[in-house]
This record gives C-alpha cells, sequence and structure tokens, in this order.
C-alpha cells in the first residue's frame, strides 16, 4: 500500500457535476439520518523515548522515509515525503501526546535528523496508541570474542603510540578516562543541540565548517576531549598528534599519533543498534586528557606534560574499522585515514583527499555554561553529512585555541527551530447541496497541506496552503475556510501562487487580498478563477505558542449566485455535522436529500452511505488520481474505490484506508 507524499503545503480543487439527480422533494428535520461522521481522522497518543536525555527532533510518516544506502552503512532520505506530525521530545528525550493522524494509520514510522538520536523508530498501534522506544538496544550483550586479543591496525601499521593507558583486547575499552571537572565537558548532552545545529543526516555539512585546519594554541594550555557520538557501522580507531605550526607534517607517521580511543563504536548505530551495541567500545561522555611529549620523535616519553605548548597545533586522526573486533557484515581492513590536517587524509587506496574530511567548530552558550570546540569525522562511507564521530575538546585557558569558525548562542536563544511542512489531506465535496448530486465526490476536492516553523518551546510560525486543480464543474464554486487557534489573532499574511505558463513560465508567491468576516476567510468567489492556483495563509507570534493553541482550519465551499438564495446570505457545504457561518442561508437545511436540524446543531448530514462532503486524512493527489481524472466524471466514489461502501457501512470500523 503506497504512502508517497507528494511536497509542500496545498489544498486540491476540483469540480465536476451540473445535473441534479435526485429528486426534489423536501424532508423533515426530524427524518432519519446517518450518524456516521465520515471522519477519517482518529485521536491517537504517541509515546516516544528515545533515552537520549537532550531533546529531539522527529517526523511522523505512514511508510518509512529512509532506506539504506548502496553500502548498507547509512540511511539516506527518500525524496517526497511529507511527514504527518513533527515534534520535538523534552529534555529527557521523551515525548507523550494524543495527536491526530489518519485512521488508517496502523504502523508509525518516527525520523528523526539529529545526529545524537536513533534515525529510524516504528510503532504498531494498539488500540489507540503507538509507542516507540530506542531503549531496546541497551540490553544487548556483548559479543564474546572468537580468538585471543585484537589490535588496532592504526597501531600495528601506522605506529601510533598507546601511550596513554592500556585497554581491554576485545572491545577496546580503555582504563585511563579522565574524570576531573575542569577540562571534562560535564554537560556534554547540551551539545546536542549544538551539534544538531551543524550535523543533520539527512543533509551534507555546510562548507563554513569543513576544515582542514588542525587547533592552533595561541597560549600554552592544557587540553582534554570528550568522546559525544558516533553513527557508523565502523569499528574505528581515533588519535590525536601535535607539531609546531611552522612545520606542517608531510604525512601521519611525521607526527606520531597516540591512541585516543582504539574502538570508537558506541554501540548506537542506527542502522542496527543491536547488533552495534554487541561490539561497544566506548560509551558516550567519556573524557580523555592528552599528553606532551616532547621527545616523542625519539620515541621517548621523557618530559611527558599535561601542558601544551603555544605556537603548536593539535591534529586529530580516525583510522576506519582500524579495531580488530568487527560489526559482522562490515568487516576487513581499511586504509581510509581522515585527518584535521590538510594533505593528510587519505582514502582506502591510500591516496591523498583534496577536500577536506572534517568539520570544526567553537559553540559558546553563555546561558548554559558552555564554551567547546565541536570536532567530527566523515569515515570511509561518503555521505557529506560528517558526523561519523563526533567529539568535543575544551582546554585551559579556554580560549587557548583560535582561528575556527563560531556558533555563539545569545541568552534565551537556546531554542533550535525547524521549518517542516506535514501533509494534512483532501477535502472533497458535493456542489449540489442539499440535494444528493451524483456522489463522484470531485464538484470541489481540497489537498491541505501544512508548514510550521517550530522549536522546543513551540510553534513560531504556521501556514495553511490550498491548491486548486482543473475541474469540470458548471457551477460557479467558491473556496473559504473558518480559522480558530491563537492564529486569529495573530499577524496573518496571504499569497497566491499561480500555476506556470506560458506567460509565467516561473511563478512565485504574490501577495493577496482576502475578504474577512471575523474567524471566516474568503479566499476566491470563483475557484476556476485562478484555476491551479495555491492560496496560502501565514500567521506570525511574537512568541512561540503551544501546539494545543496552533491555527485550525476548516474548508467549506459556498455560493452566493443562486437564485434561490435570501439576499445577502449564501449556500455553503461543510463536513457533516460541521456548522456553517453566520452568513449561510438556512432554509435549505432540511430540504431534499439534506437531513439537517438546526435546532439540535446538526448539519450537513443525509440518509444513506454518502456525505455532502469529507476529508480524507493523509491522502495525496497520487491517492485520489481517479477522481482527479475527467473520465470518471460522474461515476459514484465506490465504483472507482471498492473498499468505500464497506467503510461507510461499517462507520469507518473497516477499510479505513480505501482511498490509499
Amino acid at each position: 500500500m503506497k504512502r508517497a507524499v507528494y511536497a509542500l503545503l496545498s489544498l486540491t480543487l476540483l469540480g465536476g457535476c451540473v445535473k441534479d439527480i435526485s429528486d426534489n422533494g423536501s424532508t423533515k428535520p426530524g427524518e432519519e439520518f446517518n450518524k456516521f461522521d465520515f471522519s477519517t481522522v482518529k485521536a491517537t497518543t504517541l509515546s516516544v523515548d528515545y533515552g537520549t536525555q537532550a531533546e529531539v527532533y522527529f517526523e511522523v510518516y505512514d511508510a518509512a522515509p529512509v532506506r539504506e544506502n548502496a553500502e548498507g552503512t547509512a540511511y539516506e532520505k527518500v525524496e517526497g515525503f511529507e511527514p504527518l506530525y513533527a515534534g520535538y521530545t523534552d529534555a529527557e528525550g521523551r515525548f507523550s501526546a494524543k495527536i491526530d493522524l489518519p485512521a488508517y494509520f496502523a504502523k508509525a514510522y518516527i525520523y528523526t535528523p539529529n545526529v545524537h538520536a536513533r534515525t529510524l523508530l516504528t510503532a504498531d498501534k494498539n488500540g489507540a496508541a503507538l509507542t516507540a522506544s530506542a531503549l531496546d538496544t541497551e540490553t544487548a550483550a556483548a559479543a564474546k570474542a572468537t580468538r585471543a586479543g585484537y589490535e588496532s591496525a592504526a597501531v600495528t601499521g601506522d605506529g601510533w603510540k598507546t601511550w596513554l593507558g592500556t585497554y581491554d583486547d576485545t572491545y577496546g575499552r580503555i582504563d585511563y578516562a579522565y574524570t576531573g571537572d575542569e577540562l571534562r565537558e560535564k554537560d556534554w548532552k547540551k551539545l546536542y543541540n549544538a551539534a544538531n545545529k551543524v550535523f543533520d543526516t539527512s543533509k551534507a555539512c555546510p562548507e563554513e565548517y569543513r576544515s582542514s585546519s588542525d587547533l592552533y594554541l595561541e597560549k600554552d594550555a592544557e587540553v582534554a576531549i570528550t568522546f559525544l557520538m558516533s553513527n557508523t557501522c565502523w569499528n574505528c580507531s581515533m588519535g590525536y598528534y601535535y607539531y609546531d605550526a611552522a612545520e606542517h607534517p608531510a604525512s601521519l607517521k611525521d607526527v606520531h599519533p597516540i591512541m585516543i580511543f582504539p574502538n570508537t563504536q558506541d554501540g548506537k548505530w542506527s542502522n542496527d543498534p543491536k547488533k552495534a551495541a554487541k561490539y561497544k567500545g566506548v560509551d558516550r561522555g567519556t573524557a580523555v586528557q592528552l599528553m606532551f611529549y616532547p621527545k616523542i620523535a625519539e620515541g621517548s616519553k621523557e618530559g611527558a606534560t599535561t601542558v601544551f605548548p603555544k605556537g603548536y597545533r593539535i591534529g586529530f586522526v580516525l583510522a576506519t574499522n582500524a579495531w580488530g573486533n568487527q560489526l559482522p557484515g562490515f568487516t576487513g581492513a581499511k586504509k581510509y585515514r581522515a585527518a584535521t590536517s590538510d594533505g593528510l587524509s587519505i582514502n582506502d587506496k591510500g591516496v591523498a583527499y583534496k577536500q577536506p574530511r572534517t568539520a570544526v567548530y567553537r559553540y559558546t552558550n553563555s546561558s548554559l555554561g558552555l564554551n567547546s570546540v565541536i570536532c567530527s569525522f566523515e569515515d570511509y562511507t561518503t555521505d557529506q553529512n560528517f558526523s561519523d564521530v563526533i567529539f568535543t575538546m575544551k582546554s585551559n585557558p579556554v580560549d587557548a585555541v583560535v582561528d575556527i569558525p563560531s556558533v555563539d548562542e545569545k541568552p534565551g536563544a537556546d531554542d533550535t527551530k525547524r521549518e517542516v511542512r506535514l501533509l494534512k489531506g483532501i477535502y472533497a465535496f458535493e456542489d449540489l447541496w442539499p440535494s444528493r448530486g451524483d456522489y463522484d465526490m470531485n464538484d470541489v476536492m481540497v489537498k491541505l497541506d501544512y508548514a510550521k516553523t517550530v522549536g522546543s518551546k513551540g510553534i513560531y510560525e504556521e501556514s495553511y496552503l490550498f491548491k486548486t486543480f482543473n475541474n469540470l464543474a458548471g457551477l460557479e464554486n467558491g473556496l473559504a475556510f473558518t480559522l480558530g487557534g491563537d492564529a486569529v489573532s495573530a499577524e496573518l499574511e496571504f499569497s497566491i501562487l499561480r500555476p506556470a505558463g506560458k506567460d509565467n513560465p516561473s511563478p512565485e508567491y504574490e501577495s493577496y487580498a482576502v475578504e474577512r468576516e471575523g474567524n471566516v476567510f474568503l479566499l476566491t468567489p470563483n475557484v476556476k478563477q485562478d484555476m491551479g492556483a495555491t492560496y496560502k495563509i501565514t500567521a506570525k507570534y511574537a512568541s512561540p505558542i503551544a501546539e494545543g493553541k496552533a491555527a485550525v482550519v476548516k474548508p467549506f465551499i459556498y455560493r452566493t449566485n443562486d437564485d434561490d438564495l435570501t439576499p445577502g446570505l449564501r449556500k455553503e457545504v461543510h463536513l457533516p455535522f460541521e456548522a456553517p457561518t453566520a452568513k449561510a442561508d438556512t432554509k435549505f437545511f432540511g430540504t431534499s436529500d439534506d437531513k439537517s436540524d438546526p435546532a439540535s446543531g446538526r448539519y450537513y448530514v443525509r440518509a444513506e452511505s454518502y456525505p455532502f462532503a469529507f476529508f480524507l486524512s493523509g491522502a495525496t493527489e497520487v491517492d485520489l488520481s481517479k477522481l482527479l481524472d475527467p473520465v470518471n466524471e460522474k461515476t459514484p466514489i465506490d465504483k472507482l474505490y471498492p473498499a468505500y461502501m464497506g467503510w461507510a457501512s461499517s462507520n469507518g470500523a473497516d477499510n479505513a484506508d480505501w482511498y490509499k
């Protein structure tokens, strides 16, 4: 069952019927009516736990929005998918709330581009709940050694020193972790937000942060690093080196690398964390203080000190899959080395790269007490996100390291904002109300999409888009909507995107005047005037609002030029049970095929299995291509979608995905 989702917030209009095939008699308000509301939306409790102790941005899909790359080493985003929901967890990586999702939802695919969290989680629906957790990998037992002793190829082949201390020979877990407070990043989990401002698993790392320049010390300084994360299938080894800034090294052997982490696998590789956890070599948050050996070129530890002299540069290197105990399916020696020095990174054939394979920047946030250098590597597989191994470095004095890009967060500005576009669905109307019409449900079809700029503090801006489509409707139908939520009192902007044509080959959104009646907005009196156009309403907030106060739009169609209308009023068609606006001509309720009873608050209902309008949550143009095809004009919807009648007759209990 397809779940392709097409881009941008859009609302699809189509029209058809011109002939009323119903009788012209009237009915009494008390006569029997269909109590089914024809809703395709269901309130669902979504619970997500990433176990990160840091906030996570996530998106919810009805099909997997990522796929493995050709090598099986990483996920890549599938183009053409729009999420059905997006939000942030709390500071502990948890989210739980009741949200509206399509009723057909049986399984959720929960995706995050954040580098520190598991890329894809899944959740099967249980009743009215969807629950997903990344914690099931924490209990994975370590893989047993199949032979005595494993070693790093970087040590045996490249001559890396192992002078900082010892480590076990099965997993490479070190026994020389630094536990002091001065140089260890105690608040390392807070740096995930900083990392996410630069690194995104679905995008390339910005060029300004890619660097082949080692860290220059302007002052004598002590230095330590804190391991933040890895997201790779490889069991890599990581080391450091140093040299006088006046003498750039020609090769790694010239600078005598020193081992930091023999095995950087942290057991949280997104594609298969259960497998990766068995080969873990380091825990996130592990710190190591670096040592300066003045006689390292002579192979001597004499004069070892924690203080690096000013005028030196410190470089870092990652050797892909250098650790011998490797994940099954991702074994074998690799020549690949990523180094922070220009000219020292080499590919798997031993040829030097001309482009940087590392990223580095300083992150400061005075309100959080953070001032750290963040570094990362692009490992053997080139996906350009530069987030395969990430660590942070601190120095004493803190300003000893210079000449690197900076991300400076001002006090109170620690909320990471994202713009995300969500698929809502398609509205379909029969325009001959109160008569029954021909039930092809394509007189006006409205595909609704939604965009919001959101952060952990709430929504900063949101937009609804209504896109129109060519139709065969003989009547002149207008398109309007009612607006609820905080958007009613917000700053509103309206624009229109007209379709491309000979005279408009590259259309752009233009400012557009909309008639307003309180919380009712009339987009156009005749959708045919700008057929194929997209109407956009944007609400901007002075301060972020909660999700529960977000804008709510309820589209409807209307006409004002029918001969039988009361002057100044209009005919409106809304969803079943939805109240009309104050300008609706109420004399048509309870006439012809309509079973409305305004006295009891019942509107736009009828007695049989076809409504006057419905909303198909999560539907796309592809899903409803049969309705959009002029060949099918006047064909009842159940003839085009055989599962429809089972859904309607069961009051939505069966065939909830009839239109997918």
